[in-house]
């Protein structure tokens, strides 16, 4: 071997020795989170359920109020003597009941094009197609769910973490206070607590009134939501603060000199995410079926604002009609499926953030 040969592999470049690095916290759980079919299959139906209610007025053919007045008619025929004239001028594209006693019968779904317009989910007794409503009535009721979900768990969050750390008469009262709420019966307080926010003769209810206007029974549904689904995160958050908080990376913080507050924000609360995620995703199901009963008690969404729960007080009168069973089934089944899509999901995050807990 020259001295040009060892010369010249002398200055060859050397390869570089490739470092791997460990995946972080958050791709290890996003890797169990893909292994969970079931919360997979949760996240991409919420996900296409999100899409459809955002962009509901691009998608829908009609507004949710839109009213198809042909398909308010018996028959395509002659009606009786007095009621509305001669033949109907358009044919509706699905059968109606002929029972003249019945003005205004819901309709089957159908997806024949005819003069009378599309109406895959059919209509209600109005004529209104019950498609768009079902999606615009999703933009509503997934709002409430997200909003008092986020609502309810940030503050379930702050007294839960406040009372763990801080202990001694703060979590007494925290705490007492807490279980005076879980013992209360829910649905009479849900009852309770919408009817006040309803009367006008309430004071706080007058003013919600003039400074909402038609939006004021979506802010009201919220509020009751966050006043009582607050107490289930606050006892979990409390709980892992308190397994958390004689670590000794909070003894090392502390003896830095670092104040109550940068402790608490800083090193505990995100050591406790993982069960502050799955509560909120769980929180969200809850919250929306607490709306949709409400709203078929008629105690929740009041018209002309479409949700989901408004809707089937509306079917209601019709589910022992001929095809009335359709003004309700649609509504009913996105709910359903909402509810128990974020199930899958809180299940999956679990899973995935906590691996300890996995069964």
């Amino acid at each position: 071997m020259t001295n040009r040969t060892v010369a010249a592999r002398s200055k060859a470049p050397i390869p570089e020795k490739v470092i791997e690095r460990n995946p972080s916290t958050w791709q290890l759980a996003w890797r169990r989170f893909r292994r969970h079919k079931l919360a997979m299959l949760g996240g991409t139906v919420v996900m296409l359920l999100l899409l459809a209610a955002i962009f509901a007025p691009w998608l829908t053919p009609y507004g949710f109020s839109y009213q198809n007045r042909q398909l308010l008619l018996r028959e395509c025929g002659e009606l009786p003597p007095g009621e509305f004239g001669s033949p109907h001028p358009c044919a509706p594209s699905v059968d109606i009941p002929s029972d003249p006693q019945l003005l205004g019968q819901c309709v089957r779904p159908a997806v024949l094009v005819w003069k009378c317009g599309m109406h895959p989910f059919g209509t209600d007794d109005l004529g209104r197609d019950i498609l768009t409503r079902v999606m615009q009535g999703g933009r509503v009721s997934l709002l409430v769910g997200f909003v008092a979900a986020l609502a309810a768990t940030l503050l379930g969050t702050l007294l839960g973490g406040i009372a763990a750390f801080l202990g001694g008469p703060v979590d007494a009262v925290i705490s007492r206070f807490t279980d005076i709420m879980l013992s209360l019966p829910t649905l009479p307080l849900l009852l309770i607590l919408t009817g006040l926010l309803a009367n006008q003769e309430v004071p706080l209810a007058a003013y919600l009134s003039q400074t909402l206007g038609p939006s004021k029974s979506i802010v009201v549904i919220i509020i009751v939501i966050i006043v009582l689904s607050w107490m289930s995160t606050t006892r979990l958050v409390r709980g892992e603060v308190l397994s958390l908080r004689s670590r000794e990376f909070v003894d090392a913080a502390r003896a830095s000199g670092a104040a109550t507050r940068h402790i608490l924000v800083r090193h505990l609360l995100p050591n406790a995410v993982h069960v502050i995620i799955v509560q909120a995703t769980l929180q969200v199901g809850e919250a929306i079926l607490i709306e949709s009963g409400l709203s078929f008690l008629g105690l929740g969404i009041q018209p002309p604002a479409v949700s989901w729960g408004n809707m089937l007080a509306r079917a209601q009168e019709f589910v022992f009609t001929p095809n009335g069973i359709y003004v309700a089934f649609f509504p009913g089944l996105f709910i359903f499926l909402t509810v128990l899509c974020f199930n899958f999901v809180g299940d999956g995050l679990r899973d995935a953030l906590d691996p300890r807990a996995k069964r």
